[in-house]
């Protein structure tokens, strides 16, 4: 028989410090490290890399540092790497970043090949992801190390690669591909901008609301949202006006592992599935994307999940969830598609891009263009 277990990635909180020894102490002999030289340099981890590279040498191995992480990876960005390291076996590739430095490293177990030497194209990898060809294949394994505090990926199995071409967004999804550890640090959030905190931060919200009322929700993670989704709503603002208080950095992180195992569960809804043109069509930073429909949605949800009401009473006190979105960004962001450049004669095109398979079906309420069309139109 086939099982899921709900969770097999180890989850440890540490300081930086201890996370440094705990890397250095890994028994391994060939790595691939995921950290951009500005991130390198932000949180000087310098010293850190120039040993961990002495302790692979002495072991005849190497390092390979990817050094260079798109905001939104494509397939060249996974052919890039994939160049960079050749066909060398590696031990362990170590992902620092944030979802998308995680992703990029899902995108490289999950077509890194030592017998393959002949390198990718851009198309097969688009063609692979497409057909799963990828799927069922011995995958380097991952350790995750989230900079930021909202996208979940350290505990999920999925990462999304943007075709370079922009026909939609590609979703690679394997078991394999979780990572095997997941280091917590929130001294690294600190350095996040007041725009990114909000952004990450709401993602977290957003992932762990919609796993709440996905068709796929449970008791079980019905409990482990609603404690994410309390977390942000105490910490979030707090994060953005004190930055460099480090146990409200700490709370928003635990928010941010807590909704990666509700929505690992469930997967997201609507919210996301509208979100994804908003951001590959119009550059709408992803939880902003994700977040700004959120109100909408739930209001059409709502009374179509379980325990409906304890979700929405959490945001009474605010007038509901847009008013609290609203309260957060304040004086930083204005959540609507017109502040992003977005206008009334754009919507045709982002409700024709609005329905990923998976995301959109997977919402308590089936929705069709016409529905999305008056969301949108709500929060122009």
């Amino acid at each position: 028989m086939n099982y899921r277990p709900f969770c097999n990635t180890e989850i440890a909180f540490q300081n930086k410090e201890e996370l440094k020894q705990r890397l250095l102490s890994l028994d391994v002999t060939n790595v691939v490290l995921i950290m951009s030289e500005s991130s390198a340099s932000r949180w000087n981890m310098t010293s850190f890399i120039e040993e961990l590279q002495a302790r692979c040498e002495s072991a005849n191995g190497e390092l390979t540092w990817i050094k260079t992480v798109a905001t939104s990876p494509t397939q060249r960005d996974v052919l890039y790497s994939l160049q960079q390291i050749g066909n060398r076996q590696n031990d362990v590739i170590i992902a620092f970043g944030g979802g998308s430095g995680i992703d990029l490293a899902k995108g490289i177990s999950a077509f890194h090949s030592v017998e393959d030497t002949s390198l990718h194209a851009i198309d097969e990898i688009r063609d692979s992801i497409k057909n799963k060809q990828y799927q069922g294949g011995e995958f380097i394994d991952i350790i995750a190390v989230p900079s930021t505090a909202g996208t979940g990926s350290e505990v999920t199995q999925w990462a999304t690669i943007w075709d370079e071409n922009k026909t939609g967004k590609l979703s690679i999804d394997d078991p394999g591909l979780k990572p095997k550890l997941a280091f917590i640090v929130p001294e690294l959030t600190m350095s996040m901008s007041a725009k990114m905190t909000i952004s990450t931060g709401l993602d977290a919200m957003c992932q762990a609301i919609e796993s709440y009322w996905s068709k796929h929700t449970t008791p079980v993670v019905q409990e482990i949202a609603y404690r994410a989704i309390e977390l942000v709503i105490q910490n979030l603002r707090k994060a953005v006006e004190q930055p460099l208080d480090i146990q409200v950095r700490e709370k928003m992180c635990r928010a941010s592992v807590l909704a990666g195992l509700a929505f690992s569960q469930t997967r997201t809804t609507a919210c996301h599935s509208i979100s994804y043109p908003l951001t590959q069509l119009y550059g709408v930073p992803h939880g902003l994307a994700a977040a700004i429909s959120l109100d909408a949605i739930g209001q059409i949800n709502k009374g179509h999940f379980p325990n409906d009401n304890a979700l929405f009473r959490l945001f009474e006190e605010y007038g509901g969830i847009m008013n609290y979105i609203d309260s957060v960004c304040e004086g930083i962001i204005e959540m609507r598609l017109s502040a992003f450049g977005i206008m009334e004669k754009d919507i045709p095109v982002i409700v024709d891009n609005a329905f990923t398979g998976g995301r959109m079906d997977n919402n308590p309420v089936d929705l069709d263009k016409d529905n999305v069309a008056r969301v949108l139109k709500s929060i122009q």
